[in-house]
Protein backbone atom coordinates (compact mmCIF):
# COMPACT_ATOMS: atom_id res chain seq x y z
CA UNK A 1 0.00 0.00 0.00
CA UNK A 2 2.79 2.46 0.87
CA UNK A 3 4.56 1.76 -2.46
CA UNK A 4 1.41 2.67 -4.35
CA UNK A 5 1.05 5.78 -2.21
CA UNK A 6 4.65 6.88 -2.83
CA UNK A 7 4.22 6.40 -6.56
CA UNK A 8 0.96 8.37 -6.67
CA UNK A 9 2.45 11.04 -4.39
CA UNK A 10 5.50 11.42 -6.64
CA UNK A 11 3.24 11.72 -9.70
CA UNK A 12 1.07 14.36 -8.04
CA UNK A 13 -1.96 12.05 -7.91
CA UNK A 14 -2.49 12.50 -4.17
CA UNK A 15 -4.44 15.66 -3.26
CA UNK A 16 -2.51 18.22 -1.25
CA UNK A 17 -3.39 19.18 2.30
CA UNK A 18 -4.52 22.58 1.06
CA UNK A 19 -6.85 20.95 -1.47
CA UNK A 20 -8.34 18.75 1.24
CA UNK A 21 -8.64 21.78 3.51
CA UNK A 22 -10.56 23.63 0.80
CA UNK A 23 -12.83 20.61 0.38
CA UNK A 24 -13.46 20.50 4.13
CA UNK A 25 -14.12 24.23 4.33
CA UNK A 26 -16.58 23.88 1.46
CA UNK A 27 -18.33 21.04 3.31
CA UNK A 28 -18.53 23.07 6.52
CA UNK A 29 -19.89 26.04 4.57
CA UNK A 30 -22.52 23.81 2.95
CA UNK A 31 -23.56 22.54 6.37
CA UNK A 32 -23.69 26.03 7.88
CA UNK A 33 -25.57 27.39 4.86
CA UNK A 34 -28.14 24.59 5.13
CA UNK A 35 -28.54 25.16 8.87
CA UNK A 36 -29.03 28.88 8.28
CA UNK A 37 -31.59 28.17 5.55
CA UNK A 38 -33.55 25.73 7.67
CA UNK A 39 -33.80 28.35 10.39
CA UNK A 40 -34.49 31.24 8.01
CA UNK A 41 -37.61 33.35 7.65
CA UNK A 42 -37.59 32.61 3.90
CA UNK A 43 -38.01 28.86 4.33
CA UNK A 44 -40.66 29.30 7.03
CA UNK A 45 -42.55 31.65 4.73
CA UNK A 46 -42.32 29.12 1.88
CA UNK A 47 -43.85 26.34 4.01
CA UNK A 48 -46.53 28.67 5.46
CA UNK A 49 -47.59 29.84 2.00
CA UNK A 50 -47.76 26.31 0.64
CA UNK A 51 -49.95 25.21 3.54
CA UNK A 52 -52.26 28.20 3.01
CA UNK A 53 -52.56 27.80 -0.75
CA UNK A 54 -53.34 24.09 -0.45
CA UNK A 55 -56.17 24.70 2.05
CA UNK A 56 -59.89 24.27 1.10
CA UNK A 57 -60.75 27.76 2.40
CA UNK A 58 -58.20 29.37 0.09
CA UNK A 59 -59.50 27.48 -2.94
CA UNK A 60 -63.08 28.48 -2.10
CA UNK A 61 -62.10 32.13 -1.79
CA UNK A 62 -60.43 31.97 -5.16
CA UNK A 63 -63.65 30.90 -6.82
CA UNK A 64 -65.58 33.79 -5.26
CA UNK A 65 -63.43 36.70 -6.36
CA UNK A 66 -64.71 38.99 -9.10
CA UNK A 67 -62.56 40.59 -11.73
CA UNK A 68 -61.84 44.21 -12.28
CA UNK A 69 -61.94 45.98 -15.70
CA UNK A 70 -59.28 48.13 -17.32
CA UNK A 71 -61.84 50.19 -19.21
CA UNK A 72 -62.75 53.27 -17.16
CA UNK A 73 -60.11 52.60 -14.54
CA UNK A 74 -57.76 55.19 -13.09
CA UNK A 75 -54.91 53.42 -14.86
CA UNK A 76 -56.59 53.92 -18.24
CA UNK A 77 -57.14 57.62 -17.48
CA UNK A 78 -53.50 58.03 -16.53
CA UNK A 79 -52.33 56.44 -19.76
CA UNK A 80 -54.65 58.64 -21.85
CA UNK A 81 -53.52 61.77 -19.98
CA UNK A 82 -49.88 60.80 -20.50
CA UNK A 83 -50.34 60.23 -24.22
CA UNK A 84 -52.21 63.55 -24.61
CA UNK A 85 -49.48 65.48 -22.83
CA UNK A 86 -46.76 63.66 -24.77
CA UNK A 87 -48.33 64.80 -28.04
CA UNK A 88 -48.79 68.43 -26.96
CA UNK A 89 -46.73 71.10 -28.73
CA UNK A 90 -45.51 72.50 -25.42
CA UNK A 91 -44.07 69.19 -24.08
CA UNK A 92 -42.63 68.18 -27.46
CA UNK A 93 -40.88 71.57 -27.75
CA UNK A 94 -39.56 71.20 -24.19
CA UNK A 95 -38.11 67.77 -24.92
CA UNK A 96 -36.41 68.99 -28.12
CA UNK A 97 -34.96 72.13 -26.54
CA UNK A 98 -33.80 70.45 -23.32
CA UNK A 99 -31.38 68.20 -25.22
CA UNK A 100 -30.36 70.67 -27.95
CA UNK A 101 -26.74 71.90 -28.27
CA UNK A 102 -28.10 75.44 -28.69
CA UNK A 103 -29.49 75.39 -25.16
CA UNK A 104 -26.18 74.09 -23.89
CA UNK A 105 -24.36 76.92 -25.66
CA UNK A 106 -26.88 79.46 -24.41
CA UNK A 107 -26.44 78.32 -20.81
CA UNK A 108 -22.66 78.49 -21.04
CA UNK A 109 -22.95 82.06 -22.36
CA UNK A 110 -25.29 82.99 -19.50
CA UNK A 111 -22.74 81.68 -17.01
CA UNK A 112 -19.81 83.38 -18.74
CA UNK A 113 -18.11 86.71 -18.02
CA UNK A 114 -18.63 88.13 -21.52
CA UNK A 115 -22.39 88.41 -21.09
CA UNK A 116 -21.96 89.93 -17.68
CA UNK A 117 -19.67 92.58 -19.19
CA UNK A 118 -22.05 93.18 -22.07
CA UNK A 119 -25.01 93.77 -19.77
CA UNK A 120 -22.95 96.15 -17.69
CA UNK A 121 -21.84 98.10 -20.76
CA UNK A 122 -25.36 98.12 -22.17
CA UNK A 123 -26.62 99.60 -18.94
CA UNK A 124 -23.91 102.25 -19.01
CA UNK A 125 -24.45 103.41 -22.60
CA UNK A 126 -28.19 103.09 -22.31
CA UNK A 127 -28.62 105.31 -19.29
CA UNK A 128 -30.09 108.80 -19.75
CA UNK A 129 -27.01 110.73 -18.60
CA UNK A 130 -24.73 108.87 -21.02
CA UNK A 131 -27.06 109.52 -23.92
CA UNK A 132 -27.26 113.24 -23.04
CA UNK A 133 -23.50 113.54 -22.84
CA UNK A 134 -23.07 111.72 -26.13
CA UNK A 135 -25.74 113.77 -27.92
CA UNK A 136 -24.30 117.09 -26.69
CA UNK A 137 -20.98 116.57 -28.42
CA UNK A 138 -19.79 116.14 -31.91
CA UNK A 139 -18.27 112.85 -32.88
CA UNK A 140 -14.67 114.08 -32.91
CA UNK A 141 -15.10 115.66 -29.50
CA UNK A 142 -16.87 112.60 -28.11
CA UNK A 143 -13.95 110.42 -29.09
CA UNK A 144 -11.75 112.41 -26.72
CA UNK A 145 -14.08 111.88 -23.71
CA UNK A 146 -13.92 109.19 -21.00
CA UNK A 147 -17.26 107.86 -22.30
CA UNK A 148 -15.90 106.84 -25.64
CA UNK A 149 -13.87 103.77 -24.53
CA UNK A 150 -17.00 102.42 -22.86
CA UNK A 151 -19.04 103.08 -25.98
CA UNK A 152 -16.40 101.49 -28.22
CA UNK A 153 -16.09 98.42 -26.02
CA UNK A 154 -19.87 98.07 -25.96
CA UNK A 155 -20.04 98.13 -29.78
CA UNK A 156 -17.29 95.56 -29.97
CA UNK A 157 -18.83 93.17 -27.41
CA UNK A 158 -22.36 93.37 -28.82
CA UNK A 159 -21.08 92.26 -32.21
CA UNK A 160 -19.47 89.07 -30.83
CA UNK A 161 -20.89 85.75 -32.06
CA UNK A 162 -21.91 84.62 -28.58
CA UNK A 163 -23.74 87.87 -27.72
CA UNK A 164 -25.55 87.94 -31.04
CA UNK A 165 -26.50 84.26 -30.54
CA UNK A 166 -27.64 84.98 -26.99
CA UNK A 167 -29.92 87.83 -28.12
CA UNK A 168 -31.47 85.81 -30.89
CA UNK A 169 -31.91 82.60 -28.89
CA UNK A 170 -33.19 84.40 -25.81
CA UNK A 171 -36.00 85.94 -27.82
CA UNK A 172 -36.79 82.81 -29.82
CA UNK A 173 -40.26 81.33 -29.62
CA UNK A 174 -38.96 77.84 -28.83
CA UNK A 175 -36.82 79.05 -25.93
CA UNK A 176 -39.60 81.16 -24.48
CA UNK A 177 -41.92 78.15 -24.71
CA UNK A 178 -39.25 76.07 -23.00
CA UNK A 179 -39.00 78.63 -20.16
CA UNK A 180 -42.74 78.70 -19.76
CA UNK A 181 -42.78 74.90 -19.56
CA UNK A 182 -40.06 74.58 -16.92
CA UNK A 183 -41.76 74.07 -13.55
CA UNK A 184 -45.20 74.15 -15.13
CA UNK A 185 -48.08 72.04 -13.93
CA UNK A 186 -48.18 70.35 -17.35
CA UNK A 187 -44.51 69.28 -17.16
CA UNK A 188 -44.78 68.14 -13.57
CA UNK A 189 -47.81 66.05 -14.46
CA UNK A 190 -46.11 64.67 -17.57
CA UNK A 191 -43.02 63.61 -15.59
CA UNK A 192 -45.21 62.12 -12.88
CA UNK A 193 -47.27 60.14 -15.40
CA UNK A 194 -44.15 59.12 -17.32
CA UNK A 195 -42.57 57.63 -14.21
CA UNK A 196 -45.73 56.00 -12.98
CA UNK A 197 -46.80 54.46 -16.27
CA UNK A 198 -43.26 53.19 -16.97
CA UNK A 199 -42.94 51.39 -13.63
CA UNK A 200 -43.14 47.61 -13.46
CA UNK A 201 -45.74 47.89 -10.75
CA UNK A 202 -48.02 50.00 -12.98
CA UNK A 203 -47.53 47.71 -15.96
CA UNK A 204 -48.35 44.71 -13.83
CA UNK A 205 -51.43 46.51 -12.55
CA UNK A 206 -52.62 47.30 -16.11
CA UNK A 207 -51.93 43.76 -17.21
CA UNK A 208 -53.84 42.52 -14.20
CA UNK A 209 -56.84 44.77 -14.92
CA UNK A 210 -56.96 43.67 -18.56
CA UNK A 211 -56.84 40.02 -17.59
CA UNK A 212 -60.24 38.35 -17.62
CA UNK A 213 -59.30 36.02 -14.79
CA UNK A 214 -60.97 37.54 -11.77
CA UNK A 215 -58.71 35.94 -9.21
CA UNK A 216 -55.61 37.73 -10.40
CA UNK A 217 -56.56 40.93 -8.55
CA UNK A 218 -56.85 39.39 -5.12
CA UNK A 219 -54.56 39.16 -2.12
CA UNK A 220 -54.77 35.43 -2.56
CA UNK A 221 -53.29 35.75 -6.03
CA UNK A 222 -50.45 37.82 -4.60
CA UNK A 223 -49.75 35.01 -2.17
CA UNK A 224 -49.60 32.55 -5.05
CA UNK A 225 -47.24 34.87 -6.91
CA UNK A 226 -45.13 35.23 -3.76
CA UNK A 227 -45.07 31.48 -3.33
CA UNK A 228 -44.12 30.87 -6.96
CA UNK A 229 -41.45 33.52 -6.82
CA UNK A 230 -40.04 32.09 -3.62
CA UNK A 231 -40.41 28.53 -4.84
CA UNK A 232 -38.45 29.35 -7.98
CA UNK A 233 -35.93 31.59 -6.23
CA UNK A 234 -32.20 31.01 -6.10
CA UNK A 235 -32.65 30.53 -2.34
CA UNK A 236 -34.98 27.54 -2.78
CA UNK A 237 -32.85 26.14 -5.60
CA UNK A 238 -29.81 26.24 -3.32
CA UNK A 239 -31.84 24.81 -0.43
CA UNK A 240 -33.03 21.84 -2.51
CA UNK A 241 -29.51 21.35 -3.83
CA UNK A 242 -28.09 21.27 -0.32
CA UNK A 243 -30.84 18.95 0.92
CA UNK A 244 -29.95 16.50 -1.84
CA UNK A 245 -26.16 16.90 -1.47
CA UNK A 246 -24.68 13.53 -0.66
CA UNK A 247 -21.64 15.20 0.87
CA UNK A 248 -23.81 16.38 3.77
CA UNK A 249 -24.61 12.77 4.66
CA UNK A 250 -21.30 13.04 6.51
CA UNK A 251 -22.99 15.00 9.29
CA UNK A 252 -25.79 12.44 9.52
CA UNK A 253 -23.23 9.74 10.22
CA UNK A 254 -20.54 11.55 12.19
CA UNK A 255 -20.19 13.78 15.23
CA UNK A 256 -17.35 16.29 15.26
CA UNK A 257 -16.13 15.78 18.82
CA UNK A 258 -12.95 17.85 18.54
CA UNK A 259 -12.15 20.70 16.17
CA UNK A 260 -8.99 22.42 17.39
CA UNK A 261 -7.92 25.30 15.15
CA UNK A 262 -5.71 27.17 17.65
CA UNK A 263 -7.60 30.42 17.24
CA UNK A 264 -6.36 31.90 20.53
CA UNK A 265 -3.16 33.89 20.93
CA UNK A 266 -1.51 31.27 23.13
CA UNK A 267 -1.96 27.63 24.07
CA UNK A 268 -5.35 27.03 25.69
CA UNK A 269 -4.37 25.31 28.93
CA UNK A 270 -8.04 24.51 29.54
CA UNK A 271 -7.69 22.08 26.62
CA UNK A 272 -3.99 21.18 26.59
CA UNK A 273 -1.32 20.46 29.21
CA UNK A 274 2.25 21.41 28.17
CA UNK A 275 3.73 18.44 30.04
CA UNK A 276 4.38 14.71 29.86
CA UNK A 277 1.03 13.52 31.27
CA UNK A 278 2.11 10.29 32.93
CA UNK A 279 5.43 11.67 34.15
CA UNK A 280 3.79 14.80 35.51
CA UNK A 281 1.07 12.73 37.18
CA UNK A 282 3.62 10.47 38.89
CA UNK A 283 6.33 12.96 39.79
CA UNK A 284 4.83 16.43 39.35
CA UNK A 285 7.41 17.35 36.71
CA UNK A 286 8.11 16.53 33.10
CA UNK A 287 11.27 14.61 32.38
CA UNK A 288 13.22 13.26 29.45
CA UNK A 289 13.94 9.64 28.70
CA UNK A 290 17.39 8.13 28.93
CA UNK A 291 19.27 8.91 25.71
CA UNK A 292 17.31 12.05 24.82
CA UNK A 293 19.27 15.26 24.43
CA UNK A 294 16.55 17.80 25.21
CA UNK A 295 14.83 19.09 28.33
CA UNK A 296 11.12 19.67 28.06
CA UNK A 297 10.61 23.37 28.64
CA UNK A 298 6.83 23.49 29.03
CA UNK A 299 4.86 26.30 27.48
CA UNK A 300 8.02 28.35 26.87
CA UNK A 301 8.69 26.32 23.75
CA UNK A 302 5.10 26.40 22.49
CA UNK A 303 3.89 29.22 20.26
CA UNK A 304 0.50 29.94 18.74
CA UNK A 305 0.67 32.35 15.80
CA UNK A 306 -1.73 32.86 12.90
CA UNK A 307 -3.86 29.91 14.01
CA UNK A 308 -0.89 27.57 13.93
CA UNK A 309 0.66 25.86 16.93
CA UNK A 310 4.41 25.27 16.90
CA UNK A 311 6.49 23.13 19.24
CA UNK A 312 10.01 24.56 19.14
CA UNK A 313 13.28 22.73 19.65
CA UNK A 314 16.13 25.13 20.42
CA UNK A 315 19.78 25.11 21.33
CA UNK A 316 19.96 26.56 24.84
CA UNK A 317 21.36 25.38 28.15
CA UNK A 318 18.87 24.49 30.84
CA UNK A 319 18.73 22.20 33.87
CA UNK A 320 16.16 19.44 33.63
CA UNK A 321 15.49 15.87 34.71
CA UNK A 322 16.02 12.53 33.07
CA UNK A 323 14.54 9.18 33.94
CA UNK A 324 17.09 6.54 34.84
CA UNK A 325 15.51 3.07 35.12
CA UNK A 326 17.89 2.21 37.97
CA UNK A 327 17.78 5.27 40.21
CA UNK A 328 14.74 7.14 38.91
CA UNK A 329 14.72 10.89 38.28
CA UNK A 330 18.08 12.63 38.26
CA UNK A 331 18.97 16.22 37.35
CA UNK A 332 20.90 16.88 34.17
CA UNK A 333 22.32 19.84 32.31
CA UNK A 334 20.87 19.90 28.78
CA UNK A 335 22.15 21.72 25.73
CA UNK A 336 18.75 21.71 24.01
CA UNK A 337 15.14 22.46 24.91
CA UNK A 338 11.90 21.27 23.38
CA UNK A 339 8.30 20.75 24.40
CA UNK A 340 5.64 18.13 24.86
CA UNK A 341 1.89 18.52 25.24
CA UNK A 342 -1.15 16.33 25.85
CA UNK A 343 -4.90 16.55 26.31
CA UNK A 344 -5.38 13.59 28.66
CA UNK A 345 -7.41 15.51 31.24
CA UNK A 346 -9.63 17.18 28.67
CA UNK A 347 -10.36 14.78 25.81
CA UNK A 348 -10.17 11.05 25.11
CA UNK A 349 -11.75 8.70 22.62
CA UNK A 350 -11.78 4.95 22.04
CA UNK A 351 -13.23 4.69 18.55
CA UNK A 352 -13.61 7.09 15.68
CA UNK A 353 -11.34 9.17 13.49
CA UNK A 354 -8.37 11.33 14.43
CA UNK A 355 -6.73 13.57 11.86
CA UNK A 356 -4.28 16.44 12.02
CA UNK A 357 -2.61 18.80 9.57
CA UNK A 358 1.09 18.78 10.42
CA UNK A 359 4.47 19.89 9.13
CA UNK A 360 8.03 19.16 10.32
CA UNK A 361 11.54 18.75 8.95
CA UNK A 362 13.13 15.32 8.54
CA UNK A 363 16.40 14.47 10.29
CA UNK A 364 17.94 11.50 12.03
CA UNK A 365 18.66 13.50 15.20
CA UNK A 366 15.24 15.15 15.60
CA UNK A 367 11.97 13.30 16.15
CA UNK A 368 8.58 15.01 16.05
CA UNK A 369 5.61 12.83 16.84
CA UNK A 370 1.85 12.79 17.33
CA UNK A 371 0.79 9.68 19.20
CA UNK A 372 -2.22 8.26 21.05
CA UNK A 373 -1.96 6.45 24.39
CA UNK A 374 -4.13 5.52 27.33
CA UNK A 375 -3.41 5.57 31.04
CA UNK A 376 -0.56 3.13 30.42
CA UNK A 377 2.31 4.11 28.12
CA UNK A 378 1.71 1.17 25.80
CA UNK A 379 0.37 0.29 23.39
CA UNK A 380 1.32 3.58 21.77
CA UNK A 381 -0.39 4.42 18.50
CA UNK A 382 1.69 6.72 16.34
CA UNK A 383 -0.44 8.88 14.11
CA UNK A 384 2.89 10.00 12.67
CA UNK A 385 6.53 10.15 13.73
CA UNK A 386 9.29 11.86 11.79
CA UNK A 387 12.19 9.76 10.56
CA UNK A 388 15.46 10.47 8.79
CA UNK A 389 13.96 10.17 5.33
CA UNK A 390 10.22 10.47 5.89
CA UNK A 391 7.67 9.42 8.48
CA UNK A 392 6.76 6.37 10.49
CA UNK A 393 3.33 5.30 11.67
CA UNK A 394 1.86 2.30 13.38
CA UNK A 395 1.68 0.55 16.74
CA UNK A 396 4.37 0.31 19.42
CA UNK A 397 3.24 -2.42 21.82
CA UNK A 398 5.99 -2.13 24.42
CA UNK A 399 9.04 0.00 25.17
CA UNK A 400 12.22 -0.62 23.17
CA UNK A 401 10.42 -3.12 20.95
CA UNK A 402 10.95 -3.32 17.21
CA UNK A 403 7.32 -3.70 16.33
CA UNK A 404 6.25 -5.48 13.19
CA UNK A 405 3.18 -3.30 13.30
CA UNK A 406 4.96 -0.26 11.98
CA UNK A 407 5.39 1.31 8.57
CA UNK A 408 7.93 3.83 7.29
CA UNK A 409 7.12 6.03 4.31
CA UNK A 410 9.74 8.08 2.52
CA UNK A 411 9.48 10.78 -0.09
CA UNK A 412 7.11 13.26 1.56
CA UNK A 413 7.89 16.90 0.85
CA UNK A 414 8.88 18.34 4.23
CA UNK A 415 8.12 21.86 3.02
CA UNK A 416 4.42 21.01 2.76
CA UNK A 417 1.75 20.30 5.32
CA UNK A 418 0.20 16.82 5.25
CA UNK A 419 -3.01 15.54 6.77
CA UNK A 420 -2.42 12.41 8.83
CA UNK A 421 -5.44 10.33 9.77
CA UNK A 422 -6.23 7.26 11.88
CA UNK A 423 -9.55 5.44 11.70
CA UNK A 424 -10.01 3.13 14.69
CA UNK A 425 -12.82 0.61 15.26
CA UNK A 426 -12.89 -2.63 17.23
CA UNK A 427 -9.11 -2.42 17.71
CA UNK A 428 -8.64 -2.10 13.94
CA UNK A 429 -6.54 0.85 12.81
CA UNK A 430 -6.28 2.40 9.35
CA UNK A 431 -3.72 5.11 8.60
CA UNK A 432 -4.17 7.63 5.80
CA UNK A 433 -2.05 10.47 4.47
CA UNK A 434 -3.90 13.19 2.55
CA UNK A 435 -6.90 10.88 2.31
CA UNK A 436 -4.99 7.90 0.87
CA UNK A 437 -4.67 4.69 2.87
CA UNK A 438 -1.04 3.77 3.60
CA UNK A 439 -1.26 1.17 6.35
CA UNK A 440 -3.60 -0.89 8.52
CA UNK A 441 -3.17 -3.15 11.53
CA UNK A 442 -4.79 -4.01 14.84
CA UNK A 443 -4.13 -4.03 18.56
CA UNK A 444 -6.44 -4.36 21.53
CA UNK A 445 -7.04 -1.02 23.24
CA UNK A 446 -8.62 -1.12 26.66
CA UNK A 447 -8.58 2.55 27.64
CA UNK A 448 -9.82 5.61 25.81
CA UNK A 449 -6.90 7.34 24.10
CA UNK A 450 -5.54 10.85 24.42
CA UNK A 451 -2.98 12.74 22.34
CA UNK A 452 0.72 13.38 22.89
CA UNK A 453 2.62 15.83 20.69
CA UNK A 454 6.35 16.22 21.18
CA UNK A 455 9.75 16.83 19.69
CA UNK A 456 12.80 14.95 21.00
CA UNK A 457 16.47 15.17 20.10
CA UNK A 458 18.85 12.22 19.81
CA UNK A 459 22.53 13.09 19.46
CA UNK A 460 24.20 16.37 18.58
CA UNK A 461 22.05 18.40 16.24
CA UNK A 462 23.49 20.46 13.41
CA UNK A 463 23.10 24.14 14.12
CA UNK A 464 21.47 24.78 10.76
CA UNK A 465 18.56 22.54 11.80
CA UNK A 466 17.72 24.69 14.81
CA UNK A 467 15.46 26.13 15.87
CA UNK A 468 13.19 23.28 14.74
CA UNK A 469 9.43 23.68 14.49
CA UNK A 470 6.80 20.98 14.73
CA UNK A 471 3.80 22.83 13.27
CA UNK A 472 0.17 21.90 13.89
CA UNK A 473 -2.43 23.71 11.77
CA UNK A 474 -5.43 21.85 13.19
CA UNK A 475 -6.64 18.64 14.86
CA UNK A 476 -10.06 17.08 14.31
CA UNK A 477 -11.83 14.04 15.70
CA UNK A 478 -15.03 12.32 14.61
CA UNK A 479 -17.16 9.61 16.15
CA UNK A 480 -19.98 7.71 14.49
CA UNK A 481 -23.51 8.66 15.42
Amino acid sequence: MSIIFRLKYALGMIPSADQLDAKWEKLIKMRDDLDAMENSAELKRHFDLKSLIDSAAFQQKRREIESLQFSGSEEEKMILSYKTLAKSKQIRNYQIVSVSPKLERFQKIVQGSELERYLFLENEVGCKDFKIRMASQKKKAFVQTDDYPIFAEYNQVRKSADIRFWKKYNNSESYQSYLNTVGSIQLLRYDELCGMTASDEFKKRVAYLKDKKKFLKSDEHQKILEFKELDSSAFMAEYRKLKKARELDFFEKWNIVLDENFIEKELNTQQWQPENWLGFKLSGVSFSQNGEMQAFNGIKNIQVLNNTLSLWAKKEQVTGRIWNPVVGLIPKQFEYTSSIMNNADFFRMKEGVVEAKLRFKKDATITSAFSLTGDKPFPQIDLVRSTKNGVGLGIIERQDSKSSKYKKINGLNAEHYHIYRIELYNSQFVWKINGHEVYRNSVFVNDPLFFNLLTTLHGDVSDHLLPHRFEVDWIRCFTKK
